[in-house]
């Protein structure tokens, strides 16, 4: 039903039905990923209340995932949903944080079905999502992300992104040649100009003797940070490149749960992390990481793990929970054929706004989840 439909309510609102359906969406854009035509298989489920309230949320294994990782989520989510049938959503939100095993599977399903009850909860509120975490709506900055590419194509793409409106771009290094690598970085500064924001992404590339060394040629590129330049399971390794270094050290894989970024902020290992909702094990769980790390003096940037649009739509919610959002990586659903919304969430001049209807404020395409819908569906009602 839409959101015109839906009347605020002064009783309870019980959830009567949880469905799902996976999705399998081609990649748009080739060139974005190397040239192969590759697949983006994804979960989307819908929690429904007696009074018709939809929600909508995004259970996606990160990256580009698979049938049998959908299939397993989809049976994850058959043998939970009968405990939320006939809850308030407030309290299914309890009931499903404590029934859902806290696993990569249960953190992505947790993610989604966290979302669709929020925008359950926001619908009858009449309040956007963002405004239940004590947040308001913000025009985000994103990042534009650019491949490992020769030194030339990144300039050329980082000076594109700088004039579609991008006021910060993200390029891969981590080369076994360090003269690359500057070389990339000089260029690239030299096409955006001194006061774009410049992040690298070492990738975990580095042993963290090469990374001070290739990282202290690179300091004088005024770079916002380097983003995992060693192994996420080496935080000593990161706190010594932290240590011997000018610039910021973020901190990605290295960050999962809760309790990997309190690990990180203990063996002082980063000045930023990066914090991914599926990944963190919901919208509250990642509002948490973002709490601890304020409180610990470290900045957080919000990242997609290749979401469509219902899981960008959360992720934007996150983004400006704390106050003005950093700019954030949540611009991956445009690489798709389709993001399955009816208006696509898609930077404008390098910025998306938060949704500012009710509950997560998307409407669905429900043209799109047919056409891409995967052998993986089942609905519980009672």
């Amino acid at each position: 039903m839409s959101r015109a439909d839906a009347q605020p309510h002064n009783g309870l609102v019980r959830i009567t039905k949880i469905e799902w359906r996976g999705v399998k969406v081609p990649f748009g854009h080739p060139e974005d990923t190397g040239g192969r035509q590759l697949t983006r298989y994804g979960l989307l489920l819908w929690i429904q209340t007696e009074e018709g309230y939809m929600g909508v949320g995004e259970a996606s294994p990160p990256g580009l995932a698979s049938e049998a990782d959908i299939t397993q989520i989809g049976a994850l989510l058959h043998d939970l949903a009968p405990s939320a049938l006939g809850l308030a959503p407030s309290v299914a939100l309890d009931v499903i944080d404590m029934l859902t095993p806290h696993t990569p599977e249960g953190d992505v399903l947790r993610f989604g079905l966290e979302t669709a009850v929020m925008d359950v909860v926001g619908q009858h509120a009449m309040r956007p999502i963002v405004t239940l975490l004590n947040g308001y709506i913000d025009w985000v900055p994103m990042t534009a992300n650019i491949s490992f590419l020769d030194a030339d194509e990144t300039a050329r793409q980082a000076a594109q992104a700088v004039a579609d409106g991008y006021a910060c771009v993200k390029i891969s290094i981590g080369s076994l040649d360090a003269d690359h690598d500057v070389e990339v970085v000089r260029q690239v500064r030299e096409a955006i100009g001194p006061d774009v924001a410049l992040r690298a992404d070492g990738d975990e590339a580095w042993s963290p003797e090469r990374a001070i060394a290739a990282l202290r040629q690179l300091e004088q590129f005024n770079l916002e940070f380097i983003e995992q330049p060693v192994a996420a399971t080496d935080l000593s390794g990161m706190a010594a490149v932290r240590e011997a270094i000018a610039i910021p050290v973020a901190a990605d894989e290295a960050v999962k749960t809760i309790e990997d970024a309190q690990a990180v902020i203990d063996a002082r290992a980063a000045d930023v992390l990066i914090v991914k909702p599926s990944k963190a094990g919901g919208i509250r769980a990642a509002q948490r990481i973002m709490e601890l790390a304020a409180e610990n003096g470290l900045r957080t940037v919000i990242a997609s793990s290749m979401e469509t649009g219902v899981g960008i739509a959360a992720s934007l919610h996150l983004a400006s929970c704390l106050g003005d959002a950093e700019a954030s990586a949540l611009a991956s659903s445009r690489m798709l054929e389709s993001d399955m919304l009816k208006t696509p969430l898609v930077p404008v001049r390098g910025h998306i706004t938060v949704p500012q209807l009710p509950g997560l404020g998307v409407e669905i395409n429900h043209d799109s989840v047919d056409h891409y819908t995967a052998g993986v569906m089942g609905v519980i009602a009672g």
